[in-house]
């Protein structure tokens, strides 16, 4: 699968209408942290206050969300492109 943009990541989160990704369980409760989509803009929901403090969701930039998807090995990519809402047969393999 070749790399995705921000902006094919942002647009298939909308036409989803995805509100929230899965990133991972917090290693100190087990709660999942994630992402959470809110009028279009991405924000990274911590989800828990089990660390020495606890913050709201704060603002991200769709390039995180697209680095986080480039940055695996194909196969996983795949999947995590999939929890975005974008179709990894679409992309096609990468060169």
């Amino acid at each position: 699968m070749r790399n995705v943009t921000p902006e094919e990541v942002k647009a298939a989160v909308i036409a989803a209408s995805l509100t929230r990704i899965d990133h991972h369980d917090c290693g100190g409760c087990g709660a999942m942290v994630y992402y959470s989509i809110v009028d279009g803009n991405l924000f990274f929901n911590p989800a828990c206050d089990c660390g020495s403090y606890w913050s709201p969701p704060q603002p991200r930039d769709w390039s995180e969300a697209s680095d986080w998807i480039n940055m695996q090995s194909d196969l996983f990519k795949d999947q995590l492109a999939r929890r975005f809402g974008l179709d990894p047969e679409k992309l096609g393999n990468a060169p």
